[in-house]
Order: structure tokens, then C-alpha cells, then sequence
């Protein structure tokens, strides 16, 4: 039957109170979700408001209830009840015209639910109501709750649930826990909210691991996280280490490899165990230029608690990679442990991180298109920052507009366009990579769809591929490859095609700022930036008044630079309408909003598609020009944040008139005395 007002009045009046009630949306969401079970929406908030007023009025006295008109009629054909249960399968189930209107109460409520929950949680604690569970620290006893305790703790969980005595009493002693540190825990488990300082934090840390408490374990190992330093870390990776608390021995033993050399003359080394120092000894990560600080840190460590045994335990000889020593090192090695075939395997070989060196690769300097080339005419260039020096290494045949990204000692190039015999121009598909430490290079699953012009980024052990032009138009296509699995997979595509973009990665977002949108003459610029999230595998379109093309793009101190590139400014020269390469930078925040306390300053040169890469807080420069001017630089330049200028190098790169549009990338080099050690590295120019 078609309900009115005063059979709804009279269903809803059993769960109402009994005196006036609140307006209805002061009610808890705990209440309306768990009585009514239903659904709500704006709509329905006005409907269930409408009856609550006649429900109030016959609480009021009142001996009728008004039929008065129902608020949103267009619900009348589709609310047929016999009973209350018919009432909110009614409701449940209701449709509206217009979706815009929609909103789920329940997610309105729910941050009015969490500080309900909180707040009663501790003024049940400490009023000490409806207590079952006594705690007994040091003489003193603190009144809990089962149930809450529990709920946070699989260590009381287990306890209460269990045949034990503390089971059926309630009463727990805890022993070797401070009443103090007990009070803490327990203001946290009912309020969430502490104090950390590295006078408690410890105390705080292990107590939580003792009894199992991960949330707050894990926000003090946050704390002990941003809190690391050349004083602190060996110790606070000796306690993550026996609490077995995987990001905080991750984060600290990644800050003692960083630092390895300035921390292997301290006492802390000292302390930890066997099983701790091998832990350390054994990462591929230790910034040592040398496998002699390995050896000398663990021949200390092991007087300093041996002095009967000469020899070193077998735990620490096979963490030291005595083939990295060299030939001139030897003489520091103590006889009686180089017998070490039995305990390495020779194919193991890996060096340090501090083994390598970080260098500039350019490829496609010299101009090769329309000559019959081998491929032994094809080269790279390298750029040593440290000695200034140029040398060259064997390439694959490169490819205009191929993009490159390194990860480590691997580089690896993507798509680019090339002529096939016949000289015609197609555009790539392919995936190379170079392996610096092997000196070859090898080729890799092909993308999908072939591309150029594109953004290629690499976060996690993933390439993505993003964008670009293909054989015939600008794409708005995007593609993933993992390393370790070596496979591509699509991801999501870009909200709209572009190409020439400035590209970049930040904290698992990858930055394409501005671009083309076309690949004909009237180049449309792309306005604003797009932001991929590489967690989600979503898009962000972020509309801003920066349009430029051909730039680049690095990311520092979780920021974005953008250098360069081409501008929509229009000027006649002598052939005719003409773009003009820029010489303004910016820089964005994670946000995506220009930075005005972090300057850029003008590049010396108007400069478009030059090579940007970042070395130690450096940003580097390299060639570019501006193209339709055919003005080309062959100089560099780098700049670093705070500075007032950019600083121009001594050296100049290896081509006589400058360069645009070329190759470039910073990746991983073996140190010179380390190369002949690798038995498979190919030898230069083979």
C-alpha cells in the first residue's frame, strides 16, 4: 500500500527516543547505519527529517500526526511498506533523478565516528567503567578493557582468548616494563596520541614490539627514521635488527652504507653480533671504493672479541669479497684466510656501490642520416665530471628522437625514429639496454607501439613509456616494462595526446610539463602539466599558464626544474614565422605550484632540447640551441639551488658547431681499477 505520514510516524516511533528528539542529523552515524541498516543520501536526510517532525509531534501530545505533503513526492510510487524492515528496504533501494545530488551519509559521518570512538574510549578509560582487564606494572594497576586491548594487540589477544588464568581473572603482570613507559602505552592505544623524544622513543619502541602493539612500533620507527645521524644509526640498526622491524633496518642500514667510510672507525661497530655485522657487511650497497675498509672493519671487530682464534669465522669470510681486492692490496691482507675457494662462489661477483662512478652518456652527437654506415661507426660519448675528460664506448645504430633512462648500470633506450634501406623513415619500437660494467649492449621485448618524442622514466625497477608520436599522429598511449619480469603491460592512457614534453619522476609521480599536442607546422601547445601516479595507475591533468616544449626537467629536494625549451612566442626572421627557444627556468613543488622562494635563474643562452641531468645537487646543461635560428651550443653548464647564476665548465663538448636533439643520461660507471677484474666485460672497441 502507499504509505502516509502517520504509518511511517508509527513505524519509525520504536527505535526513536522516548523523549523529544534531536533534529535528525544530530543523531551519530553509529545509529542510523546500525538501526535503520541503510543506505542514505542527501535526499533521504530531508525525508528521514520530514519524519522525524511527525514522529516528534505525536511525542509532543499531539493526537494525530498531519498528512502533510511528503517532501520529495517522486518517491511516493516507490515507498510501498507493510512494516518497518519494508521501510528500509524501501529507502534502500530508492533512485533519484539526479545523481548529481547523491551522498553517502555514513561517509559524511565517519570522521564524526572516529572522534566519537576515540573520545568514549577514553572517557571509559579514565573514568575506569565497565573495566575487565586489570594491568600490574611495577606494584601499580592500570583498569583496561579486554576488548580494547585486544583489538590492538594479538599479544593480549592471544592471552585472553586462551585457557590461561589471565584469561578468566583479567589480570596481567607485566615484568621489566616501567609503570611510567606502561602509562604511555596504554594514553596511546586509547586516545592515539603521544609525545616522542629520543629519550622515550626506545623505551616506547620496544615495549610496543614486546607486545605486539605495530602502530605504535612503527610510528616510533618513523621517528627513529628522521631522526638517523652518523651518532645514532649503528645503535638504532642494532635494535631494529633484533626487534626484526623491516623499515627501520632497511632505512638505518641503508644509512650506514652511505656513510660506511666515516662510521668504520667507531666503537658501536664493536658491539653488534656476529650475525648483525655479516648483515651489514654483506650489501651491495657499502659506498666503499675500496674491499679493504670491509676487511679491516672485520678483522677489528673480530679481535676486539677473539684474541685466541688468528683466522677469521667462516660467517665473515664469505661476506668479504676478497676478489675485489686488487693486486696492490693484497699485501694487507693477513695470511691464513685467502684460501677462499671453498667459500665463495667465483660467479658471485658483484661490486660495491662505492665501486662506481657516476657519469654523462650522450648519444647521437655527429649527424648520420642519409650515409651508409656500419655498425662500428655508431659511438657514445662519455663525460667523466670528475676529470672533465670525453672518451667514447661502442653504441648501437642510434635513433632520432629515442629517449633514454638509467637505473644503476643498465641504461635503456626506447622507440626513436631511423631509415630502413630503402631511406624511409619509420618509427621504433624497439628496447636496448647497455650494461656498463659488461660494456655490451643487448636488446630487450619491444613496446607495443611504437614511439618517439615520448617521455621515458624509470621508478621501482619500471620503465614507462608515455606518449609520443607514432608512424602517423601524437599518441596518447602508455606502456610499462619491469625489469625483473622483463615484460611490458599497458597502463592507463594520458587524459589527452602529447609529445615533446618535459619529463620527470618524483616520489612514484611521473611529471610531463607542457608539449605539443600535434605534429604539424601550427604546433598546438599543450598548457599546464599532467601528473601520473604510479601507485594508482591514474592520471592528473593540472591546468597552469606554463607552455613551453622541448625542455627539460629534474627533480630536487622534492621539487621540479624545468630548463628551457620552446615558447609560443611567434617572431619573423628570414624564414618567415618562427618559434624562439627560451632562456627562462622555473621550478614547480609537489603540488604543482610555481615555486617563488626557489628562483631559477636564466640560462646564458636561449636553449631548447638540451641535455638536463642532475649530479651530486647539480643541475647540468648540455648543448641545445634554438632550431629554427640554427643557433647551437656545444657548452656547458650547471647550476645549484641558492646559487645566483649558472656556472659555465672549463671543458666543452666534442662537436665543433653544438648540438640539439641528442641522446643524454646519467648513469653507472665501474672504477677503472675494478674493470679488469670483471672476466666477462667486453674489451673496448670489440
Amino acid at each position: 500500500m502507499r504509505i502516509k505520514s502517520r504509518e511511517i510516524a508509527h513505524a519509525l516511533k520504536p527505535i526513536l527516543p522516548t523523549t523529544k528528539s534531536p533534529p535528525f542529523n544530530s543523531y551519530p552515524a553509529s545509529d542510523v547505519s546500525a538501526s535503520l541498516r541503510m543506505r542514505f543520501t542527501a535526499k533521504c536526510r530531508h525525508i528521514l527529517t520530514w519524519v522525524v517532525g511527525q514522529v516528534e509531534k505525536l511525542q509532543g501530545g499531539s493526537s494525530q500526526c498531519d498528512d502533510t505533503e511528503f517532501p520529495y513526492p517522486v518517491f511516493e510510487n516507490d515507498l510501498h511498506i507493510t512494516s518497518l524492515s519494508g521501510l528500509e528496504k524501501s529507502i534502500e533501494h530508492m533512485s533519484f533523478n539526479n545523481e548529481n545530488d547523491e551522498e553517502d551519509i555514513v561517509k559524511d559521518f565517519q570522521p564524526t565516528l572516529e572522534k566519537s570512538i576515540l573520545n568514549g574510549l577514553q572517557e571509559l578509560y579514565l573514568s575506569q567503567t565497565l573495566c575487565d582487564a586489570i594491568l600490574v606494572v611495577e606494584d601499580k594497576r592500570f583498569f583496561c578493557h579486554k576488548v580494547i586491548l585486544s583489538s590492538v594487540s594479538p599479544y593480549f589477544r592471544s592471552m585472553y582468548t586462551s585457557c590461561l588464568k589471565e584469561s578468566e581473572h583479567g589480570e596481567v603482570v607485566l615484568l621489566d616494563i616501567s609503570a611510567c613507559v606502561m602509562q604511555t602505552v596504554l594514553t596511546f592505544i586509547y586516545t592515539g596520541a603521544i609525545s616522542l623524544t629520543l629519550d622515550n622513543a626506545k623505551e616506547m619502541f620496544t615495549t610496543s614490539s614486546r607486545l605486539h602493539i605495530v602502530p605504535l612500533q612503527d610510528l616510533c620507527a618513523r621517528f627513529f627514521i628522521k631522526k638517523l645521524n652518523t651518532e645514532n644509526c649503528i645503535c638504532i640498526y642494532q635494535m631494529a635488527y633484533r626487534h626484526n622491524h623491516v623499515n627501520l633496518i632497511k632505512a638505518a642500514l641503508e644509512y650506514i652504507c652511505w656513510h660506511f667510510i666515516a662510521l668504520s672507525g667507531k666503537e658501536d661497530f664493536l658491539y653488534l653480533d656476529l650475525e648483525e655485522l655479516a648483515n651489514v657487511l654483506s650489501s651491495d650497497k657499502l659506498m666503499v671504493p675500496s674491499e679493504l675498509y670491509v676487511y679491516c672493519l672485520a678483522c677489528r671487530w673480530w679481535e676486539f672479541h677473539n684474541t685466541k682464534h688468528k683466522s677469521l669465522p667462516e660467517e665473515l669470510i664469505r661476506v668479504i669479497r676478497f676478489r675485489l681486492i686488487l693486486p696492490y692490496e693484497l699485501g694487507e691482507v693477513k695470511s691464513g684466510i685467502c684460501d677462499i675457494s671453498c667459500l665463495q662462489d667465483p660467479s658471485s661477483f658483484q661490486l660495491r656501490q662505492g665501486m662506481y662512478e657516476e657519469r654523462i652518456i650522450c648519444f647521437d652527437f655527429q649527424d648520420k642520416e642519409g650515409e651508409i654506415l656500419e655498425d662500428s661507426d655508431y659511438h657514445m660519448d662519455i663525460y667523466d665530471l670528475n676529470s672533465g675528460e670525453w672518451t667514447q664506448l661502442p653504441s648501437v645504430r642510434s635513433r632520432s628522437n629515442a629517449k633514454y633512462v638509467a637505473i644503476g648500470r643498465h641504461l635503456y633506450m626506447t622507440g626513436g625514429s631511423q631509415e630502413d634501406v630503402n631511406f624511409h623513415y619509420f618509427v621504433s619500437n624497439k628496447l636496448n639496454m647497455y650494461d656498463s660494467e659488461l660494456n655490451e649492449w643487448m636488446e630487450l621485448p619491444s613496446m607495443a607501439e611504437p614511439r618517439c618524442s615520448h617521455g621515458f622514466l624509470a621508478y621501482n625497477q619500471k620503465l614507462y613509456a608515455v606518449g609520443g608520436c607514432n608512424d602517423t599522429t601524437v599518441t596518447n598511449s602508455a606502456e610499462c616494462f619491469n625489469v625483473q619480469q622483463n615484460c611490458w603491460s599497458k597502463i592507463s592512457n594520458l587524459p589527452k595526446p602529447v609529445n615533446s614534453f618535459a619529463s620527470t619522476q618524483l616520489k612514484g609521480k611521473l611529471y610531463l610539463i607542457g608539449g605539443d599536442t600535434t605534429t604539424s607546422n601550427s604546433d598546438l601547445y599543450h598548457r599546464g602539466f599532467l601528473v601520473y601516479n604510479t601507485f594508482t595507475d591514474a592520471w592528473s591533468q593540472f591546468a597552469r599558464n606554463i607552455v613551453v616544449s622541448s625542455a627539460g626537467a629534474v627533480a630536487l629536494d622534492n621539487k621540479v626544474f624545468v630548463i628551457g625549451g620552446y615558447t609560443p612566442k611567434i617572431y619573423y626572421g628570414k624564414y618567415g614565422q618562427m618559434i624562439r627557444a627560451t632562456s627562462k627556468c622555473f621550478c614547480l613543488n609537489d603540488q604543482g605550484q610555481v615555486c617563488l622562494d626557489c628562483p631559477v635563474p636564466q640560462l646564458p643562452k636561449h636553449l631548447a632540447t638540451a641535455g638536463v641531468v642532475l649530479w651530486k645537487r647539480r643541475i647540468y646543461v648540455l648543448g641545445g640551441g634554438d632550431f629554427e635560428s640554427e643557433n647551437y651550443s656545444n657548452h656547458i653548464y650547471y647550476w645549484t639551488p641558492g646559487d645566483s647564476k649558472w656556472t659555465e665548465c672549463r671543458e666543452l663538448m666534442p662537436i665543433e658547431f653544438g648540438v640539439i636533439d641528442f641522446g643524454c643520461a646519467m648513469m653507472q660507471f665501474p672504477l677503472k681499477p675494478f674493470q679488469s677484474l670483471i672476466s666477462a666485460r667486453r674489451a673496448l672497441g670489440k
